[in-house]
């Protein structure tokens, strides 16, 4: 479920599918365990065998259908809670106003095909999940080549990231370096490009007082123009910074050459 300040967090998640005693999904089972390449490309394959088993229900199907012939981009909200994206399919664990698909995040693989989304959204949703890495796997399965994910997410210093008892996990604007192509390919085979990252210092500048908001202004100016440097010393000096805004362009092989 999106948390956002103003929204109480997600109901307690039940474990992955497919995971252990301590709720480990299998790739993280093989990291865990040192496995080596093979044994982790193996199990990566067989994850790979059970998404192609996905049977989308009929509410997935009829979205897709009707946003073709309306020439419009099929977006995914997934965990929208009540603040789904406007024109988006938003898939939630909890039957909220905007919710077209219930189905936990945690169990994987998600009941969506291969390829079918232009857009995923995950607004304030990774911080809530103990491995991540499996959910970005789902994300990159479902998004079609040339197709972008939107995140949003508290950033680790600021406010946000540790003040609701449910997020499990905080990023930084390098945590997504780690899906590149040239990065850490044997945690994942789930590979982005970063498109954008954007450090937010105020989620909603606008309900401060007028000094603030100039202040603010000020502040936002010095973290887009020097990110690092906002990362690295400023945040520590103003409180933190509130969110982290990042877009992503799945990397996926091409097909085989004749």
């Amino acid at each position: 479920m999106c948390a956002v300040p103003a929204v109480p967090g997600p109901a307690r998640r039940g474990p992955a599918v497919g995971a252990d005693e301590d709720g480990r999904p299998p790739a993280a089972r093989l990291v865990a365990e040192g496995a080596g390449g093979s044994a982790l490309a193996a199990g990566l394959r067989k994850m790979s065998a059970a998404a192609l088993r996905v049977v989308p229900g009929p509410e997935v199907e009829v979205y897709l259908r009707e946003q073709r012939r309306r020439g419009l981009p099929a977006v995914f909200d997934l965990g929208c809670g009540g603040h789904k994206t406007a024109g988006a399919f938003g898939v939630d664990a909890i039957r909220l106003p905007g919710v077209d698909l219930l189905h936990d995040l945690q169990a994987r693989p998600y009941p969506l095909p291969d390829d079918c989304a232009d857009e995923v959204v995950l607004s304030h949703v990774l911080e809530h999940f103990a491995e991540p890495l499996a959910v970005l796997e789902e994300v990159w399965r479902i998004t079609r080549p040339g197709g972008r994910v939107a995140i949003r997410t508290p950033h680790y210093s600021g406010p946000f990231a540790w003040k609701d008892p449910t997020h499990r996990r905080a990023f930084s604007s390098e945590s997504f370096g780690y899906f590149g192509e040239n990065g850490y390919s044997y945690y994942t085979r789930a590979r982005f490009r970063t498109e954008r990252v954007r450090l937010k210092y105020f989620m909603e500048e606008e309900q401060w007082a007028r000094p603030y908001r100039a202040w603010a202004r000020l502040v936002q100016w010095v973290l887009d123009r020097h990110p690092t440097f906002g990362e690295r010393f400023l945040c520590y000096l103003v409180g933190g910074i509130d969110e982290l805004q990042v877009t992503l362009e799945p990397v996926k092989p091409g097909p085989p050459e004749a």
